[in-house]
């Protein structure tokens, strides 16, 4: 535990142990079910790039590339996974990096089966979409590595003005051009700067 506890302080800066407990405990009684899998990315194609290009509006272009990203990350980890989404509809969204309705969730979802860019499962119980636009033929364009906001790794690939948080490696605007941070590692930055301040002025106090 002392081994993960170190791990996750290197790479969430905002990690508390006491938060990750119950997670960890539930997830460590799982593994031994389970094979390991390290995932350093995966490649989106030419191909699959187009077919979300022509959809032509920019919230379920984002939301395509979601789908796709998540149906490529799920067929590493099973071989026999057939290109199917298994997230919920809030994680898949949140990821996506839209904020909308119940009901304009499924919309959106409906929209692109319109498509003909996914297909649901047949089962009424079963909330899996399959990617029907995977295109492991086609050229290698773009490597996703991180899939904490893949509506915005979508929108850094179109063109528009992101960076990743010199902290923690996140998306964020940067609309100004200079920006470094996300919003939660340029507080930290923020805190520790008016503390290191804090600290002199009492040394020269002293």
């Amino acid at each position: 535990m002392k081994e993960l506890n170190l791990f996750m302080e290197n790479n969430y800066p905002h990690f508390h142990p006491a938060d990750w407990v119950a997670s960890f405990e539930k997830y460590a009684n799982k593994a031994g079910k389970y094979p390991l899998c390290q995932c350093n990315g995966i490649w989106i194609t030419e191909s699959e790039l187009k077919a979300i290009d022509e959809i032509h509006d920019k919230v379920l272009e984002r939301l395509a590339f979601t789908l796709l990203c998540l149906a490529k990350f799920s067929n590493f980890r099973n071989p026999n996974n057939n290109n199917w989404v298994n997230y919920t509809n809030g994680k898949i969204y949140s990821m996506a990096c839209i904020n909308t309705t119940a009901f304009e969730k499924d919309i959106k979802f409906n929209k692109l089966k319109e498509l003909r860019l996914i297909e649901y499962a047949k089962k009424v119980n079963s909330l899996s979409i399959q990617v029907l636009y995977i295109n492991e033929d086609s050229e290698k364009k773009l490597f996703v590595s991180d899939f904490r906001k893949l509506g915005y790794e979508w929108r850094l690939y179109k063109g528009e003005k992101y960076i990743r948080c010199a902290t923690c490696g996140m998306l964020a605007k940067n609309t100004n051009g200079k920006r470094k941070y996300c919003k939660n590692c340029g507080e930290n930055q923020n805190k520790l700067k008016a503390l290191q301040r804090y600290y002199e002025n009492k040394i020269l106090d002293f």
